[in-house]
C-alpha cells in the first residue's frame, strides 16, 4: 500500500529508531506465562491474529482469561486491542491435531462469543467489528478504557 519499506539496518539496536519500521520488532515467546521486558515500556496496540485459539486450547479458560488481563496491562491508557478470535467450530479440527489438545478442549466452558463480555470487565470498552480478514471469522477492536 505504502510500497517497500527499506530493511533495517542489523546493526541498529533498541532504541536506534523512533520511526517506521525500526521502531517494530518480533520476539518469540510464550507471552502468556513469561515476563517480556519490553512490556514495562507498554504499548498503543497489541494484535493478536489467529493466536486466541491456541492459547485457549493449550491454556484453558484461565489462560485466555490471563492472556487478555495481560493484555490490558501492558497498554498505555487509551491504547487498542485488535482480536481476531477463531470461530468455536475451528477449534474441533485444531483439537484432534494433540492428544493434551484435545483433552484440555473437554473442560473449556468460555467459547469465543464470551470474549467481548470477558474483555468490556477487564476495562475494555465495546467492539468494533471490522468484518472478516480472511475465512471466516471476525477481526474485533477493543479500546482500553481506563485501568481498574
Amino acid at each position: 500500500m505504502f510500497g517497500p519499506l527499506p530493511i533495517p539496518d542489523s546493526t541498529m539496536h533498541e532504541g536506534a529508531s523512533d520511526e517506521f519500521p525500526h521502531n517494530v520488532t518480533f520476539r518469540t515467546a510464550d507471552w502468556v506465562n513469561t515476563e517480556i521486558p519490553e512490556n514495562a515500556s507498554k504499548y498503543d496496540v497489541v494484535i493478536a491474529f489467529s493466536v486466541s485459539k491456541w492459547i485457549h486450547l493449550n491454556e484453558g479458560d484461565e489462560g485466555i482469561r490471563r492472556f487478555f488481563r495481560k493484555v490490558h496491562n501492558v497498554l498505555e491508557p487509551g491504547g487498542t486491542f485488535v482480536l481476531e478470535p477463531q470461530e468455536w467450530d475451528t477449534y474441533a479440527k485444531a483439537k484432534r491435531m494433540d492428544p493434551k489438545l484435545k483433552e484440555n478442549a473437554k473442560h473449556l466452558e468460555l467459547r469465543p462469543d464470551d470474549f467481548e463480555n470477558i474483555l468490556r470487565d477487564i476495562g475494555f470498552g465495546p467492539a468494533i467489528n471490522l468484518g472478516s480478514p480472511g475465512e471466516g471469522g471476525k477481526l474485533l477492536i477493543f479500546a482500553l478504557l481506563e485501568h481498574i
